[in-house]
């Protein structure tokens, strides 16, 4: 309720009050001290956030990184999801490459809907036949019509098939990650540890794209597990030699999980010395 004035007495905010005092000193406004850079500092530490951090941090719909994380060029601000505020997970695809001479490094990374294989209880592997195929059956199955004795649930199941239907139906085996039929080369690591992995064999493709390394460098960073595959190869008794990587980054709270392939191939040139005899 509005505050009213009393015989005698007004009633006057502080805000007012200070105001009036200020007029009353000089006439005029003054004008605020200046801040210093420590001082800010100072007053962001007692309030508990970091120099410079944005109450409504921005994020990037190219690289995914925020504000939180580093300044982005791209940076937009952070939009309300329309799905009652479910935060949306960004997709990347990626296709970058290194060469010299007949050496190279080739790095693919492909969105991969693990749950929407689940849902249809396929193998990543499957083809786009076989996909078609099992949308049908699961349609019939969990149609609502076909199911009266419980709508709603049987609603939502279909929905959820055509969901995933829609993640997957484009695809036709090339998504496969063939983490059981290689226990051999099996190593389950963190996103940082990743990264290390990463580094050792796709660094020249990261270093000539600098701007797509640094989009692979931040999806694998914020993953919770990274499930890895190496391969090691030689060919022409060690002349030639070929490491692959093929790796699914899933647990990320700014990613959906993505398969991420490095492909490097060394050509190595032995020089021989012809030894004196003494």
């Amino acid at each position: 309720d509005d505050e009213e004035d009393l015989p005698g007495i007004s009633v006057q905010h502080a805000d007012e009050a200070e105001t009036s005092a200020l007029h009353s000193q000089s006439g005029k406004p003054e004008e605020a001290p200046e801040v210093t850079p420590e001082q800010t500092l100072e007053q962001g530490a007692l309030d508990g956030k970091p120099f410079g951090m944005e109450e409504e941090h921005r994020i990037c719909p190219i690289s995914g990184l925020s504000t939180l994380q580093g300044a982005c060029p791209f940076a937009k601000p952070k939009s309300k999801a329309k799905d009652g505020g479910k935060k949306q997970k960004v997709s990347l695809t990626l296709d970058f490459k290194w060469e010299q001479d007949d050496c190279f490094v080739r790095i693919s990374v492909r969105p991969h809907p693990t749950e929407a294989f689940e849902v249809f209880e396929l193998p990543d592997s499957a083809t786009k036949e076989a996909i078609k195929k099992k949308y049908k059956a699961l349609s019939l199955k969990h149609h609502p019509d076909k199911n009266q004795d419980d709508v709603e649930a049987a609603t939502d199941n279909f929905q959820r098939i055509k969901d995933a239907y829609q993640l997957i139906k484009d695809t036709d085996g090339e998504l496969a990650f063939p983490w059981e039929e290689n226990p051999e080369s099996q190593q389950i690591v963190s996103g940082d540890d990743a990264i290390s992995m990463f580094a050792k064999v796709g660094m020249e493709a990261c270093e000539e794209h600098h701007f797509k390394g640094l989009q692979l460098r931040h999806l694998v960073r914020t993953s919770s597990e990274v499930k890895v595959l190496k391969f090691d190869s030689e060919q022409e008794e060690g002349r030639i030699t070929d490491s692959r990587l093929e790796a699914l980054c899933t647990g990320s709270k700014n990613f959906v999980n993505h398969l991420v392939k490095v492909h490097r191939r060394d050509i190595w040139e032995f020089k021989y010395e012809e030894v004196e005899e003494q």
